[in-house]
């Protein structure tokens, strides 16, 4: 150290300062760790010696902060020599203690105390320019004994340390390993760049001046890097000044310790700062395996979802881990649900292939009776085929013109439609099935009059109904029948949720793909039958007996449970071939339907399980509210039957 020449800028001011408080915190360091080893009674005189020095060490650590303030704007040259004069009390403090430690017989414990005590003799030398001693061996042992066990928090942390004097490192070193961390140091900024780049450390501690890439540059950088943003960086220097401190908090830094540092107050800081690193690294890793559930339930949406994938994360034992463990049983339920389904819906396309092949047409053909094939229909559709017949009216396949595709039009019977009232509250019946939307329900386009001619569009679905279906098969395989039940409870189950009850569910009204998708069509069809019907000769209701609930065919109010009523006679019909209840007459029809109870479907098809024969027996209940009660249920329900 040269002593300057001429008055003191704040920029020389601010590097004199350090260059003096570096050799005080060698001093105050090596004096603290050899007071801690001197703890036993015997070493009495060297605990003297040691508090002798850390005591004039602070004193010269005030008479530098009293003349180099971080707040002077300038210092000059005679404020200087006085503050030399000054410290030369002290350094000669130092000195005899030091000294009189080295020349008598007694030293602190430890293998490294002799080098410890050179250390603070050549620091002490730095302290006042002047002719300088040669500088101690150093020390490469450590002093295994005296270090403290870490906690088991910190024991694992390693930290590293970045000065570009050996002495700061060293002392840095040993109070770190007394503590109970791993320790690795760094001589200058590139060196500890490589370091980081190669294996973040838990903790840097970094010094700020240093030769060509000093602690700001290397602040900076750790902190613009993903791999190191998350790494608490503690600056330790002997710059105390404001603008050098805040600088360096504005670049990311944790924390500010100038040199010489309280031990007490570096070990707390240390720890927080870990602290605050381990509940970072444990938020990134919750927000990780939020990732992993979010990613598995879009999976779950694609079909693609694994069991078990989410078994790192059930592990945890809080509130993410239950979701993870709750949400792996159900996906895993779904996934067997769906695997069952698929397997029904491929045995029930079997079934489609095979009466495919028994009847190769299914679109009759346009005769003298109906709309004529390639007329034009009210200016938009032109006619291609006639699908089918019923009690309402007669289904066309016809051609969108303005969209250029196919769809279906169902035009009505006169008698339904000529009374204003009722057709009012048709139309409203008709609102709310366009409000259905499912992959299972014919979607109701448009309802319109053409000449006189009331029709309705909807979506054209190329198949064959589940009428005919039965008709060419007789009954269905148990997966077969479980497919079709299960697409019409779902379907069902969204209708019944709009408020919507279909009153007409039969095989003429389920529509199936090629793929075995199952379609129900005509909602909110059958309540203008229900309204605009008269008594027939025989008393009875327009309708479909055959397939109506015993409270549907006595005229009361009827819910929902009239549907799934319904549906279980579908389902019953799919899996005997024929119908529980079957009369010559109307009358005969309906009073056995009223009064007795149907074969139970084992004894009639033997391949039929006992759980699904018991599932049926319990739609066809005569009282609704001994049945099933929702749609949903009944979902749930056959989705449970193998």
């Amino acid at each position: 150290m040269t002593s300057p020449s001429a008055d003191l800028t704040p920029q020389a001011v601010a590097e004199l300062r350090h260059d003096l408080r570096t050799p005080v915190n060698h001093i105050v360091g090596y004096a603290e760790m050899l007071l801690e080893d001197s703890s036993d009674p015997a070493y009495a005189s060297c605990r003297t010696a040691l508090q002798e020095t850390l005591g004039a060490a602070r004193d010269v650590l005030s008479l530098i902060n009293g003349t180099l303030a971080p707040t002077r704007a300038t210092v000059e040259r005679r404020e200087l020599d006085t503050l030399y004069d000054s410290l030369r009390r002290p350094q000669h403090r130092i000195q005899q203690a030091i000294g009189g430690l080295l020349a008598s017989a007694q030293t602190p414990p430890g293998a490294t105390a002799v080098e410890d005590l050179r250390k603070i003799l050549a620091a002490a030398d730095r302290l006042v320019p002047g002719p300088a001693r040669p500088a101690p061996r150093e020390g490469t042992g450590t002093d295994a004994a005296a270090r403290r066990s870490a906690s088991a928090g910190t024991a694992a942390a390693r930290i590293l340390v970045v000065d570009d004097q050996e002495d700061n490192r060293e002392v840095l070193r040993r109070r770190l390993e007394r503590e109970g961390y791993a320790v690795e140091c760094a001589e200058h900024g590139r060196a500890a760049l490589a370091r980081m780049a190669e294996r973040p450390a838990d903790l840097v501690l970094l010094d700020v001046m240093m030769p060509e890439v000093d602690g700001y540059a290397v602040l900076e950088q750790l902190k613009s890097a993903v791999a190191t943003r998350d790494v608490p960086v503690i600056m330790i220097s002997a710059l105390d000044d404001m603008p050098s401190i805040v600088r360096c908090i504005e670049r990311g830094a944790e924390d500010y310790l100038p040199k010489p540092f309280d031990p007490i107050l570096l070990r707390a800081r240390i720890s927080a700062s870990l602290e605050k690193k381990r509940l970072r690294d444990q938020e990134k890793r919750y927000l990780e395996e939020v990732q992993r559930v979010i990613a598995a339930a879009s999976a779950v949406e694609t079909g693609s979802y694994a069991a078990g994938t989410l078994s790192e994360v059930a592990v945890r034992d809080d509130a993410l881990g239950r979701l993870a463990r709750v949400f792996d049983a159900m996906a895993t339920q779904v996934k067997a649900r769906e695997d069952r389904l698929y397997d029904q819906v491929r045995e029930l396309r079997r079934e489609i292939d095979a009466a495919r092949r028994r009847s190769a047409e299914f679109a009759t053909p346009v005769d003298a009776g109906h709309l004529v094939a390639g007329q034009r229909f009210a200016e938009r559709y032109e006619i291609l085929a006639v699908v089918g017949e019923g009690g309402m009216g007669t289904v066309y396949r016809v051609k969108d013109l303005e969209l250029g595709e196919d769809v279906a039009i169902k035009t009505l019977r006169p008698e339904f439609v000529s009374n204003p009232t009722l057709l009012e509250r048709f139309k409203t019946e008709i609102r709310l099935a366009r409000r259905i939307t499912h992959r299972n329900v014919v979607r109701t386009h448009d309802f319109g009059d053409w000449h006189g001619i009331y029709y309705l569009s909807m979506e054209y679905v190329e198949g064959l109904t589940v009428r005919e279906l039965i008709d060419m098969r007789g009954r269905l395989t148990v997966p077969s029948a479980l497919a079709i039940g299960t697409q019409l409870a779902a379907s069902l189950a969204v209708a019944h949720e709009q408020g919507v009850i279909h009153r007409d569910i039969k095989p003429q009204n389920l529509l199936l793909d090629a793929q075995g998708i199952l379609k129900v069509m005509d909602f909110g069809v059958a309540r203008l039958a229900e309204r605009a019907s008269t008594l027939t000769e025989a008393g009875l209701v327009v309708g479909t007996p055959a397939y109506m609930a015993p409270e549907q065919l006595l005229g009361e109010e009827i819910d929902a449970r009239a549907d799934l009523y319904a549906a279980g006679l579908v389902l019953f019909e799919c899996l005997a071939g024929q119908l529980p209840f079957e009369a010559k007459t109307s009358t005969a029809l309906i009073a056995k339907v009223l009064t007795e109870e149907p074969t139970a479907l084992e004894e009639l098809n033997a391949e039929v399980p006992s759980a699904l024969s018991s599932l049926v027996a319990r739609l066809l209940v005569k009282r609704p509210e001994e049945r099933v009660q929702s749609a949903s249920e009944l979902v749930q329900l056959l989705e449970r039957m193998a």
